[in-house]
């Protein structure tokens, strides 16, 4: 049985490492100005090569993505990446796929870099066998379906490939949060704070706060669609994050290559636990076994607007939707504590993340269990003193007493 790989977001070189560490065979990440993530989650050259090179010596697979829907002047940019590209070739580095979206930079690019696998991005709006076979016979490698294609289509496409005998990888997103418009095109970013979301600065206009009561359409008038509000607003346009990981035996059966998690953006807590229960998952399925306790336990821990299955099973109705203001944004149990940073003898420093205190139940989060332990007494890891009570800072750090198991990078979260 070949299972599906599974594919993280890194939007860094930490959460790089962080991902292959806590179990992802691959990560994404973006190329600078020509990437669907500009903002905090683009590298530049040297930064690639590196990210490049703790893949191949982790024995990773790492792939780029280049999916803007290109206005006519990010043609110039374009060029630059692909300079990029061919200088990154000559150091005897190659990405594993570069994930394109528009038709003019896929030209672009497979003309310039045959060298180099295509992915064509969910932002092409991949939903059919035709589309699949076009792109395959332009040379692509993998296609990433858009987030609207069924379980059920899935099966049916990979069979009519298979009876035509085209080889491509497919794709799917498995994780993350789930976009208003088609697949990710909108225009509600443009018109209300002009970020272009083709062009990699969504606003996220759809989760903001809407302080209304009902909708009424103008040649509908008296019929009223009602707004559900509480006392910190709606978010009419918000979608609930998709989470299949209690249904990853289905993802395994529907033949696609690769389990997409998305979350450039998010935060290195949410890469490590993210990773970490698609790896042990994926492997359980694999098995015939369902998720555990404790993975179901850690998928709650990451800041979600509440879990649905997206697309996987239909078209989603009410249950895929968040009506209610912030609530559900962030989970009441735990919030993320702090990253460990150093070890020695048996004492760790930790930078906070959230305030600490003398007596805080927490979880060193380890890519295979969870260690619980007290906080007892700890001291600020700049000066040695002791201290009852760390706020988040910038990269304040304080030392306390580990378990010997534990490795720099694990996350720590905190009991609420």
């Amino acid at each position: 049985m070949k299972l599906p790989e599974v594919l993280a977001p890194a939007g860094d070189l930490e959460k790089l490492r962080t991902a292959y560490m806590y179990g992802a065979d691959a990560c994404y990440m973006g190329m600078k100005s020509v990437s669907m993530r500009v903002k905090g989650s683009t590298l530049d050259i040297d930064e690639i090569e590196e990210a490049l090179k703790i893949s191949r010596e982790m024995g990773k697979k790492l792939y780029l993505t280049m999916n803007i829907h290109a206005h006519e002047n990010k043609l110039n940019f374009l060029d630059k990446e692909i300079d990029r590209l061919k200088e990154l070739k000559k150091r005897g580095l190659i990405p594993d796929g570069l994930l394109i979206s528009d038709a003019g930079v896929f030209m672009a690019v497979h003309e310039a870099c045959p060298w180099v696998d295509i992915h064509i991005s969910t932002q092409a709006n991949t939903l059919n066998s035709a589309a699949v076979e076009f792109w395959a016979k332009q040379g692509v490698t993998r296609v990433v379906f858009g987030r609207e294609v069924s379980l059920r289509e899935i099966k049916q496409i990979r069979e009519k490939l298979e009876k035509k005998k085209i080889k491509v990888e497919l794709e799917a997103f498995v994780h993350g949060a789930m976009c208003m418009a088609y697949s990710g095109r909108c225009l509600l970013s443009n018109f209300m704070s002009n970020r272009d979301a083709n062009e990699g600065m969504c606003a996220h206009s759809c989760r903001w706060d809407y302080k209304t009561y009902y909708l009424e359409e103008g040649k509908r008038e008296g019929e009223y669609l009602p707004v559900y509000e509480d006392e910190e607003g709606t978010s009419i346009m918000s979608s609930k994050d998709m989470c299949m990981v209690e249904h990853l035996a289905d993802i395994i059966d529907s033949g696609i290559d690769s389990a997409k998690i998305e979350g450039r953006h998010k935060t290195l807590f949410y890469t490590a636990i993210a990773s970490r229960i698609y790896r042990q998952a994926m492997d359980l399925a694999a098995k015939g076994k369902g998720p555990t306790p404790e993975i179901l336990d850690l998928a709650e821990t990451i800041n979600t607007r509440g879990y649905f299955t997206g697309f996987w099973y239909g078209k989603p109705g009410a249950e895929g939707q968040k009506y209610t203001g912030d609530k559900g944004d962030y989970n009441s149990k735990y919030c993320f504590a702090g990253i460990i940073r150093k070890v020695e003898g048996g004492v760790a420093e930790m930078e906070v993340k959230n305030t600490l205190k003398a007596g805080d139940h927490l979880d060193i989060i380890t890519p295979t269990k969870n260690i619980p332990l007290v906080l007892g007494e700890f001291s600020n890891a700049l000066n040695d003193q002791a201290i009852q009570e760390a706020h988040a800072g910038q990269q304040f750090s304080i030392r306390f007493k580990v378990p010997k198991t534990v490795q720099v990078g694990f996350v720590v979260r905190k009991h609420l």
